[in-house]
């Protein structure tokens, strides 16, 4: 206490010492708050193990229809995980299925499902999207819709001219898909009723290759997914139907698919991640419906 006879000099005095003390003092009385504190949750992160990253190294090979879209949720998912490294190779989809039975890769792709053949392969399909194949000509050609009877008969070689088809007299050049790939599969089960494509039929071991053939080829027909369609070649009506998204959602269109990664026996954790990162809901609306029909809604 200050006594009232003290001069102004004394008080303050006084008043800086109590100060300077008092600041000598917290850090004894706070240190013991702060070690208190971090008992009891403050710095408790610091004590809990950090959550692993994915890390290790995944092979994929086979549909070349699926190829892109591998290719672009490998770098997507490379970037989210870094200590990840992504190998994506094509080779059609029979390369795929074999190739991840015989563990040369731990995914294969593919655009058909399993042959009777390969059922008993111990193969786990993954669905990731529906295709559509559309039936493309040489720009030139003034065709703008083919019956499915047509269709066989021009791939198997009944029909040879344009000017069978009421159009110029020119030779129609056919252009297929390779043996090993699903998308000729596909075609020649549900187009050609599984016959086979006409001799001297171009053979082409992708889709680009084919929408390459075709636009560089007067009088060239052929088919390709549909996410390869562009102005360069002429897409056809398939029976009247237009080969979209919407027709093949509502079932109007013949000439579609699912496309799927093949795992031997169910995937490992780094697999299952990379085809859980696929089948997610923002990599489906943003990625595979750009160009596919998504298999999640």
């Amino acid at each position: 206490m200050v006594k009232a006879g003290m001069k102004g000099k004394d008080c303050f005095a006084v008043k800086h010492w109590r100060a300077l003390g008092l600041a000598l003092l917290i850090p004894f009385l706070v240190s013991p708050l702060l070690l208190a504190a971090s008992g009891c949750g403050g710095g408790g992160d610091a004590s809990e193990p950090a959550k692993k990253g994915l890390k290790g190294s995944l092979k994929l090979s086979g549909s070349t229809t699926v190829l892109p879209l591998a290719q672009q949720a490998a770098e997507m998912f490379m970037d989210e995980n870094p200590d990840v490294t992504i190998d994506v190779q094509g080779g059609g989809s029979s390369v795929g299925i074999s190739n991840v039975s015989e563990g040369v890769v731990d995914i294969g792709m593919s655009s058909r499902n399993l042959k009777k053949e390969e059922e008993g392969l111990g193969l786990v399909g993954h669905r990731i999207a529906l295709d559509v194949i559309v039936i493309i000509t040489h720009k030139d050609v003034p065709v703008e819709d083919l019956p499915p009877e047509q269709v066989k008969d021009i791939f198997t070689g009944k029909i040879t001219n344009w000017k069978q088809l009421g159009g110029p007299d020119l030779a129609i050049q056919v252009v297929v898909r390779d043996k090993a790939s699903g998308t000729r599969e596909m075609f020649d089960e549900k187009a050609l009723k599984k016959e086979e494509p006409k001799a001297g039929a171009i053979e082409c071991n992708s889709n680009g290759l084919v929408r390459q053939t075709v636009a560089g080829t007067p009088g060239a027909i052929g088919y390709i997914s549909l996410g390869y369609l562009d102005g360069t070649v002429k897409a056809l009506k398939y029976g009247g139907v237009e080969g979209n998204q919407a027709n093949a959602e509502a079932g109007k269109y013949a000439l579609s698919r699912y496309l799927y990664l093949f795992t031997k026996g169910e995937p490992g954790e780094l697999a299952k991640a990379f085809i859980d990162y696929i089948l997610s809901p923002k990599f489906q609306r943003e990625v595979v419906a750009k160009e596919y029909i998504p298999v999640v809604k």
